[in-house]
């Protein structure tokens, strides 16, 4: 009986760490991470994109990746599995996403413990993952996160903490499916709409990400302004900026490059109608702005950033919603208490 193919795709972070003089760095290849796979029924291609930590992984490391991926599923791979460091794991998933026709399952995992401490997670999580990428159907979500047996989808999934094992979660929705006794239980259909662009091309503009916080006044987006192609601003609640945070906004707007706005928050969308005044939603939105809706802050700059690359017009990468059929009413006024 001929056996599945799986291609394994190094990128290293903390699962391919080891110990040195001064804390932990990637030193494992995908080879070397093979050797823990070896009681699975599968055939292993093995090959290293990166050995990096993941706080050095760029979007042009996304784009040779996304590459990679789609050699091996051209070249007849059952399932394509990515071993990535976690404190960008969920950006890189989300480029995937992006950039990548998942014919067959891709799967990413890391790990939060280095393979020299006790309880280190990366066997198991990898175990995990080559199991995901034999389930066919998983294909249908495209590349999805395994972590601690669970199955996330790339757009919802976020690191929710800085150093337990069980990092990731999916705050809008939970896991998708899990894996159990070497098999896959799915929860969750697949998303409604697909995040593959429609058009590809390697990054080669600078998007850039500006929190906001309390008292901000925009000179940081007056700093970065004539450097940038488009703008994320995350911003406090359902999508709320200073006036002096908005002005500086609306300054790049008139300048002929796009804003999208995301919020800050864990959970929840971009409102379209409730506040009013400078810096509201109804504000920012009326003179142009781009809602993220629920799309988290980094993964709509990568967004923007891969679109804008590949010549799509920020209106197709956020679209606008259509206009409400029903005028704005007491239908606020639950935003009004709970904001």
């Amino acid at each position: 009986m001929t056996r599945a193919v799986v291609s394994l795709l190094a990128m290293g972070g903390t699962i391919a760490n080891e110990r040195a003089a001064g804390g932990t760095t990637p030193r494992h290849g995908a080879a070397d991470l093979a050797s823990l796979l070896a009681g699975l029924p599968v055939e292993l291609r093995t090959a290293d994109v990166r050995t990096v930590s993941s706080r050095a992984v760029t979007p042009a490391d996304m784009w040779t990746l996304a590459g990679a991926v789609r050699r091996e599923i051209a070249g007849g791979a059952d399932g394509v599995v990515i071993t990535h460091g976690t404190d960008t794991l969920e950006e890189t998933a989300y480029a995937l996403a992006l950039l990548v026709d998942t014919a067959v399952p891709v799967v990413v995992t890391g790990a939060m413990r280095a393979p020299h401490l006790p309880g280190a997670d990366g066997p198991a999580n990898l175990v995990a993952a080559v199991v995901a990428a034999l389930h066919r159907p998983l294909a249908r979500y495209g590349p999805v996160v395994v972590f601690q047996d669970e199955i996330h989808v790339a757009r919802l999934v976020a690191k929710q903490h800085s150093a337990r094992v069980a990092a990731f979660s999916s705050p809008s929705a939970g896991p998708v499916g899990f894996v159990i006794e070497d098999e896959v239980e799915l929860l969750l259909g697949p998303p409604p709409e697909p995040d593959r662009l429609p058009a590809t091309a390697p990054p080669d503009r600078k998007v850039e990400l500006v929190v906001a916080v309390t008292g901000s006044d925009g000179r940081l987006i007056d700093a970065i302004a004539d450097d940038v192609a488009g703008l994320v601003v995350a911003g406090t609640g359902a999508g709320h900026l200073s006036p002096a945070l908005a002005d500086a906004v609306i300054r790049v707007l008139r300048s002929g490059r796009p804003v999208v706005l995301a919020s800050r928050c864990a959970d929840g969308p971009i409102l379209r109608r409730t506040y009013g005044g400078p810096g509201s939603e109804t504000h920012l939105l009326g003179e142009g702005v781009l809602a993220a809706r629920t799309l988290a802050p980094a993964k709509a700059r990568l967004r923007l950033l891969f679109g804008l690359s590949a010549g799509l017009s920020a209106e197709e990468l956020f679209p606008p919603r259509p206009s409400p059929t029903t005028p704005p009413g007491d239908e606020g006024a639950d935003h009004d208490r709970i904001a």
